[in-house]
């Protein structure tokens, strides 16, 4: 029997980097899964991939930011498969910028996906759930959510929101029966990741490579390590865990800012 049989999962952005990860994971666990993604072709792709492995997935093109789109959404998975019971907000971009060159409108499409993507797929699967009387919603903050990064101060914004919006979810909709939690990753091995790290140094690779040097565990992290966390959050063995926000960062936080 696999955690998550009979269970039905959205995670947007869910095919490539920490949204796979989570996805396969899923349906390894015997969930049936909904990769919620803009581009179809990636879509397809990561549905392939877990098909592949034999599990059931489905992809929906879907823009976050749009209402019509996260209804949409929704509304289609309920279609298929008959309910939701898990929600990964996943899905999100970010900018390396200097303060005082910051485009108010890269601000606001940042936003806009990070936050308010987030609350809108809240807004759309909480209603499911809430009729069902249980769910779990799962939301993938940051490390620079709660460690200051260098020229991060969009991003690290959006994550700080995404942190406090899990606890005042988990307060709004605990008496529901819905649990809201949200994973920190750390460094993480991924494009995202290295893109970042690699704007902020003038030495290729050196902030990760300081990083990784930093890290307790002597490691960057993998996408299948946040997974583990996201398992935790959609089964029951954390039937009495909401409002939380656990950090997945192979020890990140006992040796301060890097970068």
């Amino acid at each position: 029997m696999g955690r998550l049989d009979a269970r039905v999962a959205i995670v947007t952005g869910g095919a490539r980097g920490i949204g796979f990860g989570i996805a396969s994971r899923f349906a390894r666990e015997g969930a049936a899964v909904v990769i919620a993604q803009r581009s179809v072709s990636e879509g397809a792709s990561a549905v392939a991939a877990i098909e592949a492995e034999g599990g059931r997935a489905v992809t929906i093109a879907t823009d976050i930011t749009d209402e019509a789109s996260v209804q949409a959404l929704v509304d289609q998975t309920v279609a298929t498969f008959g309910g939701l019971h898990v929600l990964v907000n996943n899905a999100g971009t970010g900018i390396a910028e200097q303060l005082w060159e910051l485009d108010y409108a890269e601000y606001q499409r940042v936003m806009n996906v990070n936050v308010g993507g987030a609350l809108l797929c809240m807004k759309f699967a909480s209603r499911v759930m809430m009729a069902a009387g249980h769910g779990s919603i799962i939301n993938i903050s940051s490390i620079q959510g709660v460690l200051p990064l260098a020229q991060s101060a969009v991003y690290a914004a959006t994550k700080g929101a995404i942190n406090l919006i899990t606890q005042q979810t988990a307060l709004d909709l605990g008496p529901y029966g819905i649990r809201v939690n949200a994973i920190a990753p750390g460094f993480i091995d991924n494009p995202m990741m290295n893109q970042y790290c690699d704007l902020v140094s003038p030495t290729p690779g050196a902030t990760l490579a300081a990083a990784k040097k930093s890290l307790p565990l002597g490691r960057l992290g993998s996408p299948a390590d946040i997974a583990g966390a996201a398992i935790f959050f959609a089964t029951d063995d954390s039937a009495w865990v909401t409002g939380t926000t656990l950090l997945v960062d192979g020890g990140s936080l006992c040796h301060g800012p890097i970068g």
